[in-house]
Protein backbone atom coordinates (compact mmCIF):
# COMPACT_ATOMS: atom_id res chain seq x y z
CA UNK A 1 0.00 0.00 0.00
CA UNK A 2 2.80 2.64 0.58
CA UNK A 3 3.66 2.96 -3.02
CA UNK A 4 0.33 4.76 -3.60
CA UNK A 5 1.73 7.24 -0.90
CA UNK A 6 5.09 7.88 -2.70
CA UNK A 7 4.47 9.53 -6.12
CA UNK A 8 7.10 11.83 -7.84
CA UNK A 9 9.98 11.46 -10.14
CA UNK A 10 12.86 11.09 -7.28
CA UNK A 11 13.61 7.03 -6.73
CA UNK A 12 15.67 7.57 -3.60
CA UNK A 13 15.76 9.17 -0.42
CA UNK A 14 18.40 11.50 1.48
CA UNK A 15 19.86 9.14 3.91
CA UNK A 16 20.65 11.87 6.20
CA UNK A 17 16.88 12.82 6.16
CA UNK A 18 16.06 8.89 6.79
CA UNK A 19 18.93 9.05 9.68
CA UNK A 20 17.70 12.18 11.26
CA UNK A 21 13.86 11.24 11.61
CA UNK A 22 14.93 7.99 13.35
CA UNK A 23 16.87 9.64 16.19
CA UNK A 24 14.02 12.05 16.27
CA UNK A 25 11.79 9.11 16.85
CA UNK A 26 13.06 6.63 18.89
CA UNK A 27 15.22 6.02 22.00
CA UNK A 28 18.63 5.21 20.28
CA UNK A 29 19.12 4.82 16.73
CA UNK A 30 22.99 4.36 15.86
CA UNK A 31 25.03 3.08 13.27
CA UNK A 32 26.10 -0.32 13.75
CA UNK A 33 27.96 -1.77 10.32
CA UNK A 34 28.24 -1.21 6.51
CA UNK A 35 28.78 -3.35 3.74
CA UNK A 36 28.82 -1.46 0.21
CA UNK A 37 26.03 0.06 -0.17
CA UNK A 38 24.16 -1.16 2.58
CA UNK A 39 23.83 1.06 5.76
CA UNK A 40 22.44 -0.55 8.75
CA UNK A 41 21.30 1.08 12.16
CA UNK A 42 20.52 -0.18 15.55
CA UNK A 43 17.19 1.36 16.80
CA UNK A 44 15.60 0.54 20.57
CA UNK A 45 12.20 1.63 20.85
CA UNK A 46 10.52 0.85 24.71
CA UNK A 47 12.60 -1.67 25.25
CA UNK A 48 12.37 -3.16 22.20
CA UNK A 49 15.42 -3.83 19.57
CA UNK A 50 15.79 -3.58 16.30
CA UNK A 51 17.79 -3.24 12.98
CA UNK A 52 17.03 -0.44 9.69
CA UNK A 53 18.51 -1.56 7.07
CA UNK A 54 19.42 1.03 4.46
CA UNK A 55 20.26 0.45 0.72
CA UNK A 56 21.84 3.16 -1.28
CA UNK A 57 22.31 3.48 -4.77
CA UNK A 58 25.71 2.97 -4.68
CA UNK A 59 28.76 2.97 -1.72
CA UNK A 60 28.50 7.07 0.00
CA UNK A 61 25.93 8.01 -2.64
CA UNK A 62 24.32 9.10 0.68
CA UNK A 63 20.53 8.23 -1.13
CA UNK A 64 18.61 5.40 -0.40
CA UNK A 65 16.01 2.94 -2.66
CA UNK A 66 15.13 0.51 -0.15
CA UNK A 67 14.22 0.11 3.28
CA UNK A 68 14.42 -2.62 5.67
CA UNK A 69 13.04 -3.97 9.37
CA UNK A 70 14.51 -6.73 10.87
CA UNK A 71 13.64 -7.68 14.87
CA UNK A 72 15.30 -11.42 16.24
CA UNK A 73 12.96 -12.88 19.37
CA UNK A 74 14.89 -15.57 21.34
CA UNK A 75 13.76 -18.10 23.82
CA UNK A 76 10.24 -16.96 23.46
CA UNK A 77 7.39 -20.48 23.08
CA UNK A 78 6.51 -20.36 19.54
CA UNK A 79 5.10 -22.82 17.34
CA UNK A 80 3.84 -22.63 13.99
CA UNK A 81 0.68 -22.00 15.33
CA UNK A 82 1.80 -18.64 16.27
CA UNK A 83 3.45 -18.06 13.33
CA UNK A 84 0.75 -18.11 11.16
CA UNK A 85 -1.34 -16.23 13.91
CA UNK A 86 0.93 -13.29 13.37
CA UNK A 87 1.31 -13.18 9.93
CA UNK A 88 -2.46 -12.78 9.07
CA UNK A 89 -2.37 -9.60 11.18
CA UNK A 90 0.93 -7.96 10.22
CA UNK A 91 0.80 -4.99 7.79
CA UNK A 92 4.37 -4.98 6.12
CA UNK A 93 5.79 -7.64 7.26
CA UNK A 94 6.50 -11.43 7.81
CA UNK A 95 7.56 -13.62 10.42
CA UNK A 96 9.47 -16.86 10.31
CA UNK A 97 10.99 -19.45 12.80
CA UNK A 98 15.22 -19.33 11.47
CA UNK A 99 16.54 -22.75 13.63
CA UNK A 100 14.70 -22.15 17.21
CA UNK A 101 14.04 -18.20 16.60
CA UNK A 102 11.38 -15.62 15.46
CA UNK A 103 12.74 -13.34 12.91
CA UNK A 104 9.75 -10.19 11.68
CA UNK A 105 11.16 -8.86 8.70
CA UNK A 106 9.70 -5.68 6.45
CA UNK A 107 11.00 -4.24 3.14
CA UNK A 108 9.92 -1.21 1.42
CA UNK A 109 10.74 0.17 -1.51
CA UNK A 110 11.35 4.22 -2.20
CA UNK A 111 9.16 5.38 -4.69
CA UNK A 112 8.87 8.99 -4.66
CA UNK A 113 10.42 12.19 -3.12
CA UNK A 114 10.91 11.68 0.44
CA UNK A 115 8.81 13.34 3.24
CA UNK A 116 8.70 13.02 7.18
CA UNK A 117 5.09 12.66 7.23
CA UNK A 118 5.34 9.57 4.93
CA UNK A 119 7.76 7.91 6.35
CA UNK A 120 6.31 8.29 9.45
CA UNK A 121 3.48 5.77 8.36
CA UNK A 122 6.04 3.09 7.62
CA UNK A 123 7.34 3.54 11.02
CA UNK A 124 4.16 3.08 12.60
CA UNK A 125 3.10 0.10 10.29
CA UNK A 126 6.39 -1.38 11.55
CA UNK A 127 5.52 -0.67 15.15
CA UNK A 128 2.04 -1.50 14.63
CA UNK A 129 3.86 -5.40 13.37
CA UNK A 130 5.70 -5.20 16.13
CA UNK A 131 3.16 -4.67 18.82
CA UNK A 132 1.27 -7.71 16.63
CA UNK A 133 4.36 -9.97 16.93
CA UNK A 134 4.85 -9.43 20.56
CA UNK A 135 1.44 -10.55 21.65
CA UNK A 136 1.80 -13.07 19.63
CA UNK A 137 5.25 -14.32 20.99
CA UNK A 138 3.71 -13.56 24.79
CA UNK A 139 2.60 -16.17 26.92
CA UNK A 140 1.10 -13.48 29.93
CA UNK A 141 -3.13 -14.01 30.24
CA UNK A 142 -3.77 -10.58 28.33
CA UNK A 143 -5.90 -10.41 25.70
CA UNK A 144 -5.26 -8.72 22.83
CA UNK A 145 -7.88 -6.01 23.22
CA UNK A 146 -6.24 -5.00 26.19
CA UNK A 147 -3.92 -3.54 24.39
CA UNK A 148 -6.38 -0.72 23.12
CA UNK A 149 -7.69 1.64 25.96
CA UNK A 150 -11.26 1.84 24.38
CA UNK A 151 -11.73 -1.63 24.67
CA UNK A 152 -11.70 -0.84 28.50
CA UNK A 153 -14.59 1.31 28.39
CA UNK A 154 -17.89 -0.50 28.67
CA UNK A 155 -19.55 2.18 26.11
CA UNK A 156 -17.25 1.94 23.38
CA UNK A 157 -17.29 -1.92 23.70
CA UNK A 158 -21.35 -2.05 23.38
CA UNK A 159 -21.34 0.65 20.45
CA UNK A 160 -18.57 -1.45 18.43
CA UNK A 161 -20.63 -5.14 18.98
CA UNK A 162 -21.58 -6.47 15.54
CA UNK A 163 -24.15 -9.30 16.70
CA UNK A 164 -25.27 -12.06 13.87
CA UNK A 165 -28.21 -11.43 12.96
CA UNK A 166 -31.32 -14.12 13.50
CA UNK A 167 -31.82 -15.54 10.41
CA UNK A 168 -35.30 -17.45 11.57
CA UNK A 169 -34.58 -20.11 8.75
CA UNK A 170 -33.46 -17.79 6.20
CA UNK A 171 -30.48 -16.30 4.60
CA UNK A 172 -28.36 -14.06 6.95
CA UNK A 173 -27.76 -10.58 6.04
CA UNK A 174 -24.37 -10.07 3.67
CA UNK A 175 -22.80 -7.96 6.18
CA UNK A 176 -19.71 -7.93 4.28
CA UNK A 177 -21.73 -6.61 0.99
CA UNK A 178 -23.42 -3.86 2.85
CA UNK A 179 -19.94 -2.87 4.35
CA UNK A 180 -18.45 -2.39 0.62
CA UNK A 181 -21.58 -0.64 -0.12
CA UNK A 182 -23.56 -2.12 -3.53
CA UNK A 183 -21.03 -0.17 -5.91
CA UNK A 184 -18.04 -2.89 -4.37
CA UNK A 185 -20.47 -5.74 -3.80
CA UNK A 186 -19.16 -8.44 -6.51
CA UNK A 187 -15.59 -7.29 -5.71
CA UNK A 188 -13.32 -10.58 -5.04
CA UNK A 189 -10.13 -11.20 -3.27
CA UNK A 190 -7.19 -10.89 -5.45
CA UNK A 191 -5.50 -14.66 -5.83
CA UNK A 192 -2.43 -13.35 -6.32
CA UNK A 193 -2.30 -12.00 -2.80
CA UNK A 194 -5.01 -14.20 -1.12
CA UNK A 195 -6.78 -11.23 -0.26
CA UNK A 196 -3.79 -9.25 1.46
CA UNK A 197 -2.58 -6.98 -0.56
CA UNK A 198 1.25 -8.02 -0.13
CA UNK A 199 3.41 -10.83 -1.33
CA UNK A 200 7.35 -11.54 -1.06
CA UNK A 201 9.21 -12.47 2.04
CA UNK A 202 9.20 -8.86 2.54
CA UNK A 203 6.07 -8.16 2.24
CA UNK A 204 5.86 -5.57 -1.20
CA UNK A 205 2.43 -4.75 -2.44
CA UNK A 206 0.89 -7.06 -4.71
CA UNK A 207 1.16 -5.33 -8.17
CA UNK A 208 -2.38 -7.20 -9.68
CA UNK A 209 -4.08 -5.55 -7.07
CA UNK A 210 -2.26 -2.14 -6.02
CA UNK A 211 -2.26 -3.32 -2.46
CA UNK A 212 -6.19 -3.13 -2.44
CA UNK A 213 -6.42 -7.24 -1.69
CA UNK A 214 -9.30 -7.55 -4.18
CA UNK A 215 -9.47 -8.56 -7.72
CA UNK A 216 -10.95 -5.54 -9.16
CA UNK A 217 -10.92 -2.54 -7.24
CA UNK A 218 -12.88 0.93 -7.66
CA UNK A 219 -10.13 3.70 -8.60
CA UNK A 220 -11.00 6.93 -6.64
Amino acid sequence: MFKRFFSGGEQAWPLSKIVSALKAAYDTADEIGEDGPLRVFGVEDHGVNFVVAMMQTGPGTGMVTELGFLARFIGFPVDAGVIQGVNRNLHISVASMEGADLFLMAGVQVTGAYDQGQFSLILEAWRRDLTVTLHGISSGDHAFADLFPAAKMEAAMRFASNTAPDTDGGAPADMLKRFLGSEDASRQFCDACDGRGKRGLIARMCNDCDGTGFATHARR
